[in-house]
């Protein structure tokens, strides 16, 4: 896939950009120092009856030392990854140990050079053995191309410098085909380098773009839930509002339907609260409806459901409870209130409540079932205020 004409709607900075390459070359030199003893063994069980095995093994050991080092230091980023600040300093000494491998590579071609008629049958098997290591490194490289460079380098221009010093024909030859290998494979380097970064960065601009539409997706979780709350809750007192009750009203008339199962309606309203409201002012009136739907909160059990109807009215649905509980519950909660002041501040103010009980009964639509517990309501408010009736 080209990403040459698109755009991400993220940009990641370069330097991000950078470091994860960076952290893929400590990947891929882990790899490298565990393959690498294998083709320099290879080399040396190529070589060892040409020029001896005593040469052989003090090559394979100075070859092998740097790839040594390089594993352990690897393995070491790798399980403490360095910060995005220290990645150039640690990439540095990963460029510095891949071009001693790239000069200790290339250092087979005078190891191993030998005179006389195998002579070039020799070199020319050392020079495969190099150009191939060469080229899958190449690859192994991809992330950082200073570093391919290092290497290619180093594992090339050693046996070029060599065979041009030599001076015969064949190896002169051979110096010049290296040089164009090493031109050729610089650029192939560099196209490699490049379509890797790119790879990179549309992978980090997904990641960030994925974390970006988690977060959103968090914050537009937690809108919802704000709207859904603000949706069922009266905005002055906290409570349900009338929308969400009516809806819990439909709930409970279909399961008296389906399962028989009973419900209690209360309707309640606070006493002379107009003359509050003449007397204190409009924002003692608020207050006291704060403070009086806080007071009955504490009396309600596990699935009541206590919201405003509207004003100064309320509304209290009692699943799974008989007429005579509600009766005796709704006067537990008037007591309540009238038994001590319900404000203190801005004023001491004491009040009283109404109440107002209707049990669903069979057959009985939801707006016939308000209707009664509204007209108990009046009937308690006919009766002298601060008292229940059904």
């Amino acid at each position: 896939m080209s990403y040459k004409n698109l755009s991400p709607a993220v940009t990641v900075a370069q330097s991000r950009i950078d470091a994860l390459c960076v952290r893929a070359l400590f990947e891929r030199a882990l790899m490298g120092a565990m393959l690498a003893p294998l083709a320099m063994l290879f080399l040396c069980w190529v070589e060892k009856d040409v020029v001896g095995l005593n040469l052989a093994i003090a090559w394979l050991t100075l070859n092998i030392f740097p790839y040594v080092i390089n594993f352990f230091l690897t393995s070491h980023l790798l399980r403490h990854p360095p910060t995005d600040k220290q990645i150039p300093y640690w990439h540095n000494w990963e460029l510095v140990i891949r071009t001693t491998q790239g000069l200790l590579w290339g250092s087979a071609a005078i190891f191993f050079h030998v005179e006389g008629e195998n002579s070039f049958v020799n070199d020319l098997s050392v020079l495969v053995v190099q150009i191939t290591v060469s080229a899958v490194t190449m690859v192994n490289l991809a992330p950082s191309l200073r570093t391919l460079a290092g290497f290619s380098s180093g594992i090339l221009l050693i046996p070029a410098a060599y065979y041009f010093w030599l001076g015969d024909t064949q190896h002169v030859m051979f110096a010049f085909g290296i040089l164009i290998l090493w031109v050729v494979e610089l650029e192939t380097g560099r196209n490699v380098n490049r379509q890797f970064a790119e790879g990179v960065r549309w992978g980090a601009v997904n990641e960030e773009t994925s974390r970006q539409l988690e977060s959103r997706n968090r914050e537009l979780d937690e809108l919802n839930r704000q709207l859904n709350t603000i949706a069922i809750h009266d905005k002055l007192t906290g409570i349900y509002n009338r929308h969400f009750v009516v809806e819990q009203l439909e709930m409970q008339h279909d399961l008296f339907q389906r399962y028989g199962s009973p419900c209690s309606l209360v309707m309640l309203d606070i006493d002379h609260f107009k003359q509050v409201n003449d007397v204190h002012g409009h924002a003692v009136g608020d207050h006291t409806l704060v403070a009086f739907s806080r007071c009955v909160e504490k009396s309600l059990r596990h699935g009541d459901v206590f919201a405003r109807y509207g004003g100064e009215e309320f509304m209290l649905v009692l699943p799974v409870t008989y007429l005579e509980a509600a009766l005796q519950f709704s006067d537990r909660i008037r007591s309540m209130i009238a038994g001590k002041p319900l404000l203190e501040y801005p004023v001491s103010l004491s009040i009283t409540a109404s109440f107002g009980v209707a049990q669903l009964k069979p057959g009985e639509a939801v707006e016939d079932w308000v209707s009664r517990a509204d007209q108990a309501l009046y009937k308690a408010k006919a009766s002298g205020r601060n008292c229940v009736m059904e």
